[in-house]
């Protein structure tokens, strides 16, 4: 059964007691006038409507709790049926309950007025009863559905996010090979340091494809090793500084964040022997910046702009600070924000 808060055990055993003075106070308050209420007040009549408030309270819980599993979906016709049933047995058990007091207790019969009174006074309540319910039913249907629609949101983007980590780099591999077989007829030993790099690039993907964080200093040293990659076909004019000092390079990133930021800078700009690519990687306002200098290619590199995109998915899980790409001053600057994990505080 769903917690609502007519099921609170708190509000079981309060409501009753507070909500029965005030029915007793209203009827003193209808009979007589306010400075009769002191010298008329009964202690023993407070008892009577607090447990006649209980038991018209405890039957329409009973109603709603039978309800809930005979009209499950039937939302129109529930509200009508529940409506009309509470507010009968309410009123009923409060009457036979008061008629049973007066003639076993007092010794007279009720009179119509109280009838009236006490009539009115129980249908309001249980008008008052089906509101709360229902406000609260529907409080919690609304939250399903957004806990729901943010659940489905969170699975996309995790799935996306497994496939931006298990990305092999098909361009990468392909150009790396080419550039190999190029290396094997003009140096061997080259070739083979080569060989190395390729091998710890993909390493590097498939090492930490089940972690969700990796620090700084290791996405740097895996980027350097894209730079030596990348450097067999521009010559040597691509450049990886760094100005993080030791306390910055513990900060953590989604793995495979600056490869991915540096591949796409290098495929989209423009680099000769004579324009040189440098990338500075530093820590500005909480987050890793990459700068390098504005010199766009006419054509942009369509895998780079997908994969920077996934990219910036990924970090919406972890940060409330957006991923920024920026172009300005004839600069570009891409941002990560830096990820803070919280230490758990032993018990």
């Amino acid at each position: 059964m769903k917690r609502y808060f007519i099921h609170n055990a708190v509000f079981r055993l309060l409501a009753p007691a507070v909500y029965g003075v005030l029915v007793y106070l209203l009827v003193l308050l209808v009979n007589n006038n306010v400075t009769q209420v002191n010298d008329l007040f009964s202690s023993q009549e407070v008892y009577i409507c607090i447990g006649l408030t209980y038991l018209s309270l405890e039957a329409m819980r009973l109603i709603i709790v039978l309800l809930d599993s005979f009209l499950k979906g039937r939302y129109g016709f529930r509200i009508a049926v529940q409506a009309i049933l509470t507010s009968a047995v309410s009123v009923i058990l409060v009457l036979t309950g008061l008629s049973v007091y007066f003639e076993k207790v007092l010794g007279f019969s009720i009179s119509g007025t109280q009838v009236l009174i006490f009539t009115l006074l129980y249908l309001v309540t249980a008008v008052l009863y089906n509101i709360l319910y229902f406000s609260n039913f529907y409080l919690q249907k609304e939250n399903t559905i957004r806990l729901a629609a943010e659940k489905q949101q969170r699975d996309v983007l995790e799935v996306e996010m497994t496939e931006f980590r298990n990305d092999i780099n098909p361009d990468l591999l392909y150009e790396s090979l080419e550039n190999l077989i190029a290396l094997m007829y003009r140096d061997i030993d080259q070739a083979e340091e080569y060989i190395d790099s390729l091998a710890s690039a993909y390493r590097y993907v498939l090492t930490n494809r089940q972690q969700e964080l990796v620090p700084v200093s290791i996405e740097l040293n895996a980027a350097q090793n894209l730079i030596k990659l990348l450097n067999e076909k521009y010559f040597g004019q691509l450049r990886l500084e760094s100005s993080l000092d030791e306390e910055e390079l513990q900060a953590m990133l989604i793995p495979g964040s600056l490869p991915v930021i540096i591949e796409s800078m290098v495929r989209n700009t423009i680099v000769s022997r004579f324009e040189p690519l440098i990338i500075r990687c530093y820590l500005e306002d909480d987050y890793i910046t990459l700068q390098s200098k504005l010199n766009d290619r006419l054509i942009t590199h369509g895998n780079s702009d997908l994969s920077l995109a996934r990219l910036q998915r990924s970090y919406a899980l972890y940060s409330e600070q957006p991923m920024i790409r920026v172009k300005a001053y004839e600069e570009n600057y891409i941002k990560l924000p830096v990820i803070r994990v919280a230490e758990e505080i032993p018990l």
